[in-house]
């Protein structure tokens, strides 16, 4: 049998202050520091989140519509509903991280967009 590798020694690191994700202006909007290239390019990757969230919204709404009809109609529960609902958000998500890993938004600018979905229900009716 081959030796176990001893694992090496970590230091405990002490945190003095209060550690924050974002920088977050005080007026609650994000600002970070980005060459004016790139502030167009920001605004725009910022309106086409909120669009796409939007649209996810919006599609969730239908979704429920179509469920609450079909179930009166057919006499049974529309199936897959959640499932349905849970491949918006990945999408969402992972269109979110793309701009993310871009440097398109800052992760302060992720949070104020999910923060106002979550406002509109976009987690709502998971089961």
């Amino acid at each position: 049998m081959p030796a176990k590798k001893k694992a090496p020694k970590r230091e405990r690191v002490t945190v003095q202050k209060l550690r924050t994700l974002g920088d977050v202006e005080p007026s609650g909007k994000a600002a970070p520091k980005r060459p004016k290239a790139d502030k167009a390019l920001a605004a725009k990757a910022r309106a086409t989140l909120k669009h796409e969230f939007d649209r996810a919204l919006a599609l969730k709404e239908k979704l429920a519509a179509e469920a609450s009809i079909g179930a009166k109609e057919k006499g049974r529960e529309s199936l897959r509903q959640s499932e349905k609902l849970r491949s918006i958000v990945a999408s969402l998500e992972g269109m979110n991280r793309f701009a993310l890993a871009m440097g398109l938004i800052s992760p302060a600018e992720s949070r104020e967009l999910y923060a106002a979905a979550m406002k509109r229900g976009l987690y709502e009716g998971w089961r």
